[in-house]
């Protein structure tokens, strides 16, 4: 069965800014990033537990998945009571480790 898959705004912002960084060196690799981003979060709708929980998940106190893109962690959870997927972050691999402070569970309604 398909998953519904919401975005919360602090991922829209995630995405939003990292668009508007990799567009300051190319707009078409800018749009080439997100046209594949959209591809991946699409794709949450079929089997989303093929990926991994992250390591921060018993510190967040839910098992908060992250699939890879590019330089990025598309972070999200799977509500099956709900049948959807909740997007929550698109972090930068290289920041420091999600914490509570990075991740609002009013968000995810």
């Amino acid at each position: 069965m398909a998953f519904d898959v919401e975005i919360t705004d602090a991922a829209r912002d995630d995405i939003d800014d990292a668009v508007t960084f990799i567009a300051q060196k190319s707009q078409a690799a800018a749009r080439k990033w997100k046209t594949a981003l959209q591809a991946l979060i699409l794709s949450l709708q079929d089997m989303p537990g093929r990926f991994a929980v992250i390591a921060e998940a018993g510190e967040l106190g839910l098992p908060y998945r992250s699939a890879p893109h590019h330089s990025h962690r598309v972070i999200f959870r799977i509500d099956e009571e709900k049948n959807t997927v909740y997007v929550v972050r698109v972090y930068h691999g290289a920041r420091r480790p999600l914490s509570q402070e990075d991740i609002d569970p009013q968000d995810e309604a």
